[in-house]
């Protein structure tokens, strides 16, 4: 998997990040010992999260990672000369891993250098003097340390300003093969090398001394096609994969053609999501695993309190048991003791243990009872009914069963703090669960932002098909006419049911051809919402072109308002399902959408699938809710609760009470 930009993805993101030329810098952060946030406002993007991961990478990012609490030293200079400074300029220096950003404050012009080369470093300077390193650094050629002047690294040959002739003396230079000759003299790597002998078809181990100028001219030629796409901008953005991702590009390359691949709108998009997305992973696992780590604690903590209260509530209850015990046997062991007691006057212990072994073995009732007289402890050792029980020899008989009795109460006493002591333990794990595996993980996993731009139809009732086309209908009446009126185009698409009581429903064309696939959509959605979805579980619905829709009745009719008379032939989606999901779409904006399941699958990261049933709206709007938190990523569900809120939802869901499939998302 791709760890790091090439000078080839520098280039191509340049352009991106110019983009931000005149930003105002807000605040700076160092989130690790590489990583650099630096908070930007566009006037036209808004606001942005500059991240840079020195030796690595460049580029915006939507999960920016907490900063910690105490910011070291780096971040803080940063503050304090280029908080308040716009940006002027952003580079990159001589095709290599280095991006120069100049921000300009108070007349003063200070370059943000980002090296992505080796270990890498992000060096504030002036005037080509260092103001402060990320990192200080010695080499054999340079040094990066506060006040010395700023040296690049050796300049390598820039591929994208050759021209043929110059590309053959590079070629002509080397001793190696074709791809090892491209890759590391014209500094493009080896992904690319390859990417241009394919395009050229050449052999990639062909020796250099073999390549003809038919070769040398195919070569050229395929290096300026990935030049040209990078030098105007004309990039497609990939991330490639195969069971994982495996490289992100900003070209549709050759080599990756048998591979899956997935689209992006810029460059920053894809390499945020390639590379912020894997750290997410790991830091919610990491979390997760906090999580459980503390859960199990909890329940370690509150099964040894139960098993001890459970332990103590034993000795209660055995303590009971033998004050009960003394008491029955009360005669004999005072007739124990009171022999005992004589005893000591004349005899030795020794002498005293023989004497009751003589009278066990004469079976008297008293002695019978007696197991062990431990003289050091001061205690006879009998056996009552089966159990054995301690007396003190210098206490009475009643002061033994008094002393037994309050050992036990004492016991009862420590059970029940005990069971306390696990109710307080248990309400630590019932307020832990609470919050939940993933929003404990979440609370330190950095969480997408909101991104909503605002349409025209948003007013509507709307959904994009399969295919990428809008498609709008309206909630009223009112709306009815303003869509056929305003909205209607003529090679749009009007659809409608057979019943009364459904929105006017229109597929906007923008002069394209439209699918089957998109027609069957917006058939369903036509259903969907309509009064159909109250009463039935298909309808009947037609399509017919704009010019075939009018406000003029025939004599003596009457058109109301919402409705039309049709004129000419009609396409006809008999017995359409009535099926409807609503979602949550993640991508350049994230917002809550709503249309047919299949659409649904093509726009939504997660959606939750409707039938008509006996569930009231804003009931189905909250459990919808809560299913799209429950199956949300950590990092996606601070988003969702922002966005997803059940009046929010509310506005997606067909008219009428639902079904709701927990299952669907």
């Amino acid at each position: 998997m791709k760890e790091r930009m090439t000078s080839v993805d520098v280039a191509a993101i340049e352009g991106e990040l110019a983009g931000f030329v005149d930003a105002r810098v807000e605040k700076s952060y160092q989130l690790t010992e590489n990583e650099v946030l630096i908070k930007l406002y566009h006037h036209e993007h808004g606001k942005a999260n500059l991240l840079v991961v020195a030796g690595e990478r460049i580029h915006f990012t939507e999960y920016p990672r907490p900063a910690p609490e105490r910011p070291p030293d780096f971040p803080m200079v940063l503050r304090k000369h280029t908080k308040g400074g716009v940006i002027t300029d952003v580079r990159q220096y001589d095709f290599d891993r280095i991006v120069e950003i100049d921000i300009e404050r108070g007349g003063e012009v200070m370059t943000l250098v980002a090296e992505l080369f080796g270990e890498g470093n992000v060096i504030l300077t002036s005037d080509g003097e260092i103001i402060a390193p990320l990192k200080r650094k010695s080499f054999k050629d340079r040094r990066i340390k506060r006040g010395d002047r700023y040296e690049y690294p050796p300049s390598k040959e820039n591929p994208l300003e050759l021209d043929q002739q110059e590309f053959e003396g590079v070629l002509l230079e080397s001793d190696s093969d074709v791809v090892r000759t491209i890759a590391t003299k014209l500094n493009i790597g080896g992904t690319y090398a390859e990417e241009i002998c394919l395009r050229a078809g050449v052999d990639k181990n062909m020796d250099i001394e073999s390549v003809g100028d038919d070769e040398v001219g195919r070569l050229y030629d395929a290096l300026s096609e990935i030049s040209s796409a990078i030098k105007t901008g004309e990039i497609k953005p990939q991330v490639v994969k195969d069971d994982g991702k495996v490289d992100v590009v900003p070209l549709r390359l050759e080599i990756y053609s048998d591979l899956t691949t997935e689209d992006y709108s810029s460059f920053n998009t894809a390499l945020d999501e390639f590379f912020s997305k894997d750290e997410i992973r790991e830091l919610e696992e990491e979390k997760r695993n906090k999580y459980r780590e503390k859960l199990e604690g909890l329940k370690g903590r509150k099964h040894g309190q139960v098993s001890t209260a459970e332990q103590y509530m034993e000795e209660y209850h055995e303590g009971i048991e033998k004050g009960d015990l003394i008491y029955a046997y009360f005669n004999q062991l005072k007739e124990i003791l009171s022999t005992v007691r004589g005893a000591l006057d004349s005899y030795s212990w020794p002498e005293i243990k023989e004497k009751f072994e003589k009278a066990r073995e004469k079976d008297i009732e008293s002695a019978n009872l007696v197991n062990e007289i431990n003289e050091n402890q001061g205690v006879i050792v009998v056996e009552l009914d089966g159990k054995e029980v301690e007396i003190d020899i210098t206490k009475s008989v009643e002061k033994n069963a008094q002393e037994t009795y309050e050992q036990a109460k004492k016991m009862k006493r420590k059970s029940k703090g005990a069971r306390k002591a696990a109710e307080k333990t248990q309400e630590l794990i019932d307020e832990f669960k609470q919050k939940d595996i993933d929003e404990f993980a979440s609370r330190e996993i950095p969480q997408r932002k909101v991104r909503k731009k605002d349409v025209w139809y948003d007013k509507f009732r709307w959904f994009h098909s399969s295919d990428g086309y809008l498609v709008i209908g309206g909630r009223n009446a009112s709306q009815n006419e303003e869509i056929v009126k305003k909205y209607m185009e003529d090679h749009d698409l009007f659809f409608h049911t057979q019943m009364e009581g459904a929105p006017a429903v229109v597929i906007k064309s923008e002069g394209r051809e439209i699918p089957r696939r998109t027609k069957e959509e917006a058939a369903v959605f036509a259903a969907s919402n309509s009064n159909a979805w109250k009463k039935f579980y298909s309808a009947d619905v037609y399509c017919v072109s704009p010019n075939q829709v009018t406000k003029s009745p025939e004599s003596g009719e009457f058109v109301k308002k919402g409705s039309f008379v049709i004129r000419g032939d009609r396409e006809y989606f008999n017995n359409t399902p009535l099926e409807h999901s609503v979602g949550v779409k993640i991508d350049d904006e994230t917002r809550v959408i709503g249309g047919p399941p299949s659409s649904m699958d093509k726009h939504a990261e997660y959606k939750v699938d409707l039938k008509p049933g006996d569930l009231d709206r804003m009931k189905a709007a909250e459990e919808i809710r809560n299913i799209f938190l429950e199956k949300a990523r950590a990092e996606d569900r601070e988003l969702i609760k922002k966005i997803a809120k059940p009046d929010e939802i509310d506005r997606f869901i067909p008219p009428g009470e639902v079904t709701v499939d927990a299952g669907k998302t």
